[in-house]
């Protein structure tokens, strides 16, 4: 499985719109087949600071995710109110 950590760090005092829009984009990405999770968390040092938790199946769910119409939409959205673009780690589950 995939895990995606995707970092954003806002502008100051756009926390709600960020919000708003990325609500839009939770809801759209968990309806996705190849979606396990997927939740936007916000730092507890920094206010400013969230992060998308995601985990996909395969390679192609997350490809599939970021094709995607609300994808492609949303974060375009979001991107006027972040101070610069997202820091995206990628990782994989550690079977045991």
């Amino acid at each position: 499985m995939i895990v995606l950590l995707a970092k954003s760090r806002l502008l100051k005092g756009k926390e709600k719109e960020f919000i708003s829009v990325a609500e839009k984009l939770v809801k759209a990405t968990r309806e996705e087949p190849g979606c396990l999770y997927y939740d936007l968390v916000q730092d507890t040092a920094d206010e400013q600071v969230f992060f998308f938790v995601e985990k996909y199946t395969d390679e192609a769910a997350v490809t599939a995710h970021m094709e995607s119409v609300h994808f492609q939409t949303y974060v375009t959205m979001m991107n006027a109110f972040r101070e610069g673009p997202s820091q995206v780690t990628k990782c994989v589950t550690v079977d045991f």
